[in-house]
């Protein structure tokens, strides 16, 4: 006999519920990979592409297993012949068969692999607060586990990996949204991963892991990174706890405030005036800190552009 996904994943469910869960008290699931989708275009259509789209990607698996123990509408209505029929006994067979939503969301498995064929021209978009929500309400509320997470950086980074730790801050801060702001009810979070590995078709030319492991060395050397710290102190504090850095602010900047630009088309002039000199015409003044507080300012001429 063959057994479609969800059947398979059924029936290693109802094993561990017949045989073992009695005595070990475990839970079992199917992690899901999963991107998010917003409209080209806020119309109806573009909006059912969106939905389309999820269904092909995540609904595949979570609607049978979540919901009714079947497969999407929008996968029956275009792949009617390739996909297996269940029946009524089937249906019940796979349906509830998780006791979690176990969510991937991460840079190789959720975009870089997606087929271009399954955003039905839409815009992919790396919101995980949006994914999650869309998750509560799609399969009614399910607690979910966050099983991987997390972007990447350069295969020649070592330590300072401070885009690693911008996109980690990032989605962790918008789980905490979905679960305080949206409900959505996510009850852990697992970041990927603790070591640089093999990532799937990039290889070893990125690096997603909070260790550093220097393939070249002959004992594989470890060395940790800077996001290292960042999720130990974020752990050790369970989140983002209401101190002052961690606040918005709102208001404006004192009277008198300067503001400026950097022009990068510029020729340094070798001659350094005393305060109060006035400045040529089409110079342009660069605050320093100099040793002599008797000059404040190096003048600068631009070649490129006149200055207004």
């Amino acid at each position: 006999m063959a057994w479609s996904p969800p059947e398979a994943h059924a029936k290693v469910w109802h094993l561990y519920n017949d045989h073992f869960r009695p005595t070990q008290k475990g839970k079992v699931s199917i992690a899901l990979s999963s991107h998010w989708i917003k409209p080209q275009h806020m119309t109806e259509k573009n909006i059912k592409e969106c939905q389309k789209s999820l269904d092909f990607v995540l609904g595949w698996f979570a609607k049978p297993i979540f919901i009714n123990g079947d497969y999407p509408e929008s996968m029956r209505s275009n792949l009617s012949s390739l996909l297996p029929e269940f029946s009524e006994e089937d249906k019940k067979y796979i349906k509830g068969t998780a006791d979690f939503f176990a969510l991937s969301f991460g840079a190789t498995l959720s975009f870089q692999l997606l087929d271009s064929h399954m955003k039905f021209q839409q815009l992919e978009s790396i919101s995980l607060r949006q994914l999650l929500y869309w998750i509560s309400t799609e399969y009614n509320n399910p607690p979910v586990f966050i099983v991987e997470n997390s972007w990447f950086v350069s295969g020649s980074t070592k330590r300072d990996d401070a885009k690693y730790i911008y996109y980690l801050k990032k989605f962790i801060m918008e789980t905490l949204k979905a679960i305080r702001y949206d409900g959505v009810n996510v009850f852990g979070y697992t970041v990927w991963s603790l070591l640089d590995g093999f990532e799937w078709h990039r290889g070893y030319s990125i690096r997603r892991g909070l260790f550093y492991v220097d393939f070249q060395s002959h004992d594989k050397k470890l060395i940790p990174k800077s996001s290292v710290l960042f999720y130990q102190k974020l752990i050790e504090k369970n989140g983002f706890p209401p101190l002052p850095e961690n606040q918005p602010i709102a208001g404006v900047f004192p009277c008198g405030f300067a503001w400026g630009i950097v022009d990068n088309y510029i020729q340094v002039s070798l001659m350094v005036q005393p305060i109060g000199s006035p400045a040529k015409p089409l110079d342009k003044i660069m605050l320093v800190n100099l040793p002599n507080e008797d000059f404040a300012g190096i003048y600068y001429h631009s070649t490129a552009r006149k200055w207004v």
